[in-house]
């Protein structure tokens, strides 16, 4: 009996998230629709910006939920494909670009080429998402996306110039790296962490994906850097 409730509690959570992340993507997909105001300080204008920017998180954080739990069921779907890096990150770019228009932030990529690699493509177009909303979010208007090769794979480096992330964050980010302590976990902190177990599923030999988060941005502010052997 209790096994029975436990699956059908299974079939019901992931139908129940499958739900809420088509509509919060209809509720983005209709705000997108809707004509910029003339200026962005108008009252409506910063209500629906507000707006734009929660479901943004919203959808990120509701997608996040649902794969931590499939993997904690060992039933997250992961795949390897040879995909070309940039094309990803313009993707996700080109995704934002009616939050940025109204938030008022430019996000410049940096690429001298092109670099392909062996990733999954669902799951890091995801915590790249996640990567470019927390930087709208730290952001005064600008975010640089660096995508530089290294010996060892590929760098993502995601830069914007605000006033950077607060030290008792960034430390409280490595506790959770590093000693697996979870103790005032915010959703915030859920969302870096998801990125970090993202990155750490690709594997080349004995090399690792990473995500590290500190403040020594080019432009300033905070960088959110990821690593992908």
């Amino acid at each position: 009996m209790r096994d029975s409730i436990k699956n059908e509690f299974h079939h019901v959570m992931i139908a129940s998230m499958n739900d809420m992340k088509q509509s919060v993507n209809l509720l983005q997909h209709t705000l997108e629709k809707m004509p910029l105001g003339s200026s962005s300080k108008a009252p409506e204008e910063t209500d629906l910006t507000s707006i734009h920017y929660e479901i943004s998180r919203m959808q990120n954080g509701i997608g996040q939920l649902h794969n931590l739990y499939l993997l904690e069921k060992n039933e997250l779907t992961f795949r390897l494909t040879d995909a070309y890096l940039l094309e990803l990150i313009e993707e996700q770019v080109i995704s934002h670009d009616v939050l940025c228009r109204r938030v008022g932030v430019t996000i410049k990529i940096i690429a001298n080429e092109d670099i392909s690699g062996y990733v999954d493509i669902n799951l890091v177009s995801h915590i790249l998402d996640i990567a470019i909303v927390n930087a709208i979010r730290y952001s005064d208007g600008v975010i640089q996306i660096d995508l530089q090769k290294t010996e060892d794979g590929t760098k993502i480096i995601i830069d914007d110039n605000g006033r950077g992330y607060p030290e008792e964050r960034l430390q409280h980010f490595s506790e959770i790296i590093e000693q697996q302590d979870f103790s005032g976990l915010t959703n915030q902190m859920l969302g870096w962490y998801y990125c970090y177990l993202v990155a750490n599923m690709h594997q080349n030999r004995e090399q690792r994906g990473w995500v590290h988060l500190n403040n020594e941005s080019v432009l300033g502010g905070s960088r959110f850097e990821i690593f992908l052997p």
